[in-house]
């Protein structure tokens, strides 16, 4: 019965059965949100991240819900040579925790919690990579991953058919590999940790999208 819906993104029209029979009345509102406070962080505060925690370090920032796909992430993170940093609390961190010590990671997967958001670029400029692994369409947009990538960090997503795929564009800001996937996970993971041209190149390209777009 509306006259007008707004949606985040024109991928969500054109795969969601629910908007598909309206689509002519869909006009496109991109989510933006104020990036001022990630254009830097305290060089302290990046030292110190990387003192506790080594390199090469990856990122995860979200609540801990079973749509974020975090467990396949964790089935990943056996198979790469880095350290995981996860922000964020939920329903799910008992359970993913759990699983990480059942894996024997908890050496490699490190479970933050939330941190103060005066605190949270640090943590992205101390990272080389943001992952957001969701394996499901209620990740609609991934606003977390923006922040990250303003900070320019590449990214690693999956292709869920919704705004994930809009806000890090494949071969260009990151990658993008299947949902529910370990092992393409660690794949893509790989490849950039292998590569610290392309891990620069594409975290260039993701700040210049953050800030220019959204």
């Amino acid at each position: 019965r509306a006259d007008r819906i707004m949606p985040t993104n024109q991928r969500y029209v054109e795969t969601s059965v629910y908007l598909q029979p309206v689509a002519a009345k869909c006009t496109v509102v991109p989510l933006g949100i104020d990036l001022s406070r990630f254009a830097a962080a305290e060089p302290s505060k990046v030292d110190a991240i990387r003192k506790a925690h080594g390199q090469p370090l990856l990122v995860f920032v979200g609540r801990l819900r079973y749509y974020k796909g975090l467990e396949y992430l964790i089935r990943a993170m056996a198979n790469i040579p880095a350290r995981l940093l996860v922000i964020g609390t939920g329903p799910m961190a008992k359970p993913w925790k759990a699983l990480t010590a059942e894996l024997g990671l908890t050496k490699k997967i490190i479970f933050l919690g939330d941190v103060d958001d005066a605190d949270l670029p640090a943590y992205h400029y101390a990272s080389q990579i943001f992952v957001l692994p969701s394996s499901q369409r209620s990740e609609a947009y991934g606003v977390s991953m923006l922040e990250g990538m303003a900070c320019g960090l590449p990214a690693v997503s999956t292709e869920l058919g919704t705004g994930t795929s809009y806000v890090n564009q494949h071969g260009v800001t990151g990658l993008v590999v299947p949902p529910a996937d370990a092992d393409a996970l660690a794949a893509a993971i790989n490849r950039l940790l292998a590569d610290e041209a392309l891990r620069a190149q594409y975290g260039a390209a993701a700040r210049e999208r953050a800030w220019g777009h959204f």
